[in-house]
């Protein structure tokens, strides 16, 4: 229920209430119908009045996503300097990105990603001491996420951040205090997660790279992830010399085991899937370790990251080869202590797993159509006018025709009724029904709506009198209640978008008692 203290104007205290920072939309009025056009809305809190519509400023939304392939510059032979990755389209906010690179040279390496803005980002080879510094091409497959909690098509809650840290966590013969810093989720996501990072930064750098080896190396690790969060630190390996300051880590976290599809930008079908593999992945001597995907795919992206830290020395990941349905890693570790890359087998390394089915960029949002239409359905002279004794008849519809869901309860639907009615406060459909009837496509997507008594106080509806919200309607002997001015609707769940299949739909009807 939506606990909403008493405020005289019921439409400021709705918008108090709701932490609303503006109006957005408006109706135009024709035959008894109030129509609002089709709105773009990152994930919002929607009322629905006779004159307004409002938002929330800060909820979840699906949002801009990318992901895709590209060449690492070859910095032995060519320039000794990042290389700029251009997004394929534009974010609205900044992106995190997390990148994983191929074997491609036998020295140590892991791919650096900086200076990220909404068009792209800075990728650099790193090798670390006891190597030159510079590095031949590799491939890179990478994902791009504006951080926040997004709901996907189909339901699905992930979520993409960033922490700064200093924590770290090293090998033998490097000093200091390992340590991790816990990282907490916004809401908890169902079930084990599946999580990646990458550093963003590179504040803890001495040297000039790639001329040089990095000093001091560092890479991120996440471990013990779960519904609520993970540990994050800064993993130096036995990269011993230099001082690791803070870093801005960014992280993507989906439920582990998940997995569905989307529509980009250009039309096609997204398949994406998220998994964590059992602890098989080894050294850079001992070879390479096939995982399955979690889907299927010959043009597939796939970004995999350390999910364990088994293996004392530290290390991170690189891929070996791709197949439709597998990816082929190894843990590299740097030789600043000793020359060995191994792991041995009972120390072998999970791994988290994101994949999608080919290079995209994608813009998820719910988009919102609202209708309201009325009709007088008995009065003295059975003519359709809404004169005193008449029983009228509102349907509200709620559409969401965006391409994606609109958040778990973001949704709010109030109606104010007209001056000189009276609501019927009887069961409209059925026993048990309550004064308004929920229904339509969206209910079996992911809304719920649930009746359980005038004021119960543990459904998706509330009633106001002229004093504010909180009142429990009751029958004043003709089955209405003149004392109702408002209603709000909190429908559960997510508001699904059109998934090619058309817009699903809410719609609620009630009605009134003209006086």
């Amino acid at each position: 229920m939506v606990a909403l203290p008493p405020a005289g104007n019921l439409l400021q205290e709705i918008a108090q209430k709701l932490q609303v920072s503006g109006a957005y939309g408006k109706y135009w009025l024709t035959r008894n119908t109030y129509f609002c056009p089709a709105m773009r809305i990152m994930g919002t809190i929607l009322a629905v009045f006779a004159a307004v519509m409002l938002l929330r400023p800060d909820p979840a939304y699906a949002g801009r996503l990318e992901a895709g392939t590209y060449t690492a510059g070859n910095t032995l032979s060519g320039p000794r300097a990042p290389t700029r990755i251009n997004f394929q389209q534009n974010f609205d906010t900044v992106p995190v990105v997390i990148a994983l690179a191929d074997s491609q040279g036998n020295n140590s390496a892991s791919i650096r990603i900086t200076n990220i803005t909404t068009t792209g980002f800075d990728s650099l080879i790193l090798e670390p001491d006891n190597w030159d510094g510079r590095h031949i091409s590799q491939i890179v497959h990478y994902v791009a996420i504006e951080p926040g909690r997004h709901i996907l098509p189909g339901g699905t809650v992930i979520e993409a951040g960033r922490t700064d840290t200093s924590a770290v966590q090293f090998g033998p013969g490097v000093s200091g205090s390992a340590s991790f810093t816990n990282v907490s989720f916004s809401q908890p996501l169902s079930g084990i997660t599946t999580v990646i990072a990458q550093i963003q930064t590179a504040n803890s750098e001495t040297r000039n790279v790639p001329s040089q080896s990095s000093r001091p190396h560092i890479t991120a690790l996440t471990v013990n992830q779960n519904s609520n969060g993970f540990q994050l630190a800064l993993e130096r390996s036995q990269s011993s010399i230099g001082t690791v300051l803070v870093e801005t880590v960014g992280w993507i976290a989906f439920p582990a085991g998940a997995s569905d599809n989307f529509e980009d930008i250009a039309g096609n079908t997204i398949s994406w899937g998220a998994d964590n593999s059992g602890n098989v992945v080894r050294g850079w001597d001992d070879g390479c370790f096939s995982v399955v995907l979690p889907i299927t795919s010959a043009s597939r992206v796939v970004v995999a990251k350390k999910r364990s830290r088994n293996n004392g020395d530290g290390g991170w990941f690189r891929y070996c080869s791709l197949t439709s349905s597998t990816i082929s890693l190894r843990v590299d570790e740097d030789r600043a202590i000793d020359n060995e890359r191994r792991v041995a087998a009972a120390d072998a390394e999970s791994a988290a797993i994101i994949a999608f089915s080919q290079p995209f960029h994608a813009n998820l949002r719910g988009e919102i159509q609202v209708t309201k239409t009325s009709v007088t359905i008995a009065n003295a002279v059975n003519e359709g006018f809404a004169i005193p004794g008449s029983t009228v008849e509102y349907l509200i519809t709620v559409e969401n025709i965006g391409n994606a869901p609109v958040d778990q309860g973001s949704l709010i639907i109030s109606d104010l009724l007209s001056q000189h009615t009276a609501l019927l406060v009887g069961d409209i459909a059925g026993t048990g029904s309550g004064p308004i009837e929920a229904s339509g496509s969206a209910l079996a997507l992911g809304l719920g709506y649930t009746f359980l008594g005038l004021g119960s106080g543990g459904d998706n509806i509330d009633f106001s009198d002229i004093s504010g919200f909180g009142y429990t309607p009751s029958d004043g002997g003709d089955g209405s209640d003149s004392n109702v001015r408002a209603f709000v609707i909190v429908p559960s769940g997510h508001f699904e978008g059109d998934r090619g299949s058309g817009a699903p739909q809410l719609s609620l009807r009630y009605r009134v008692l003209i006086e």
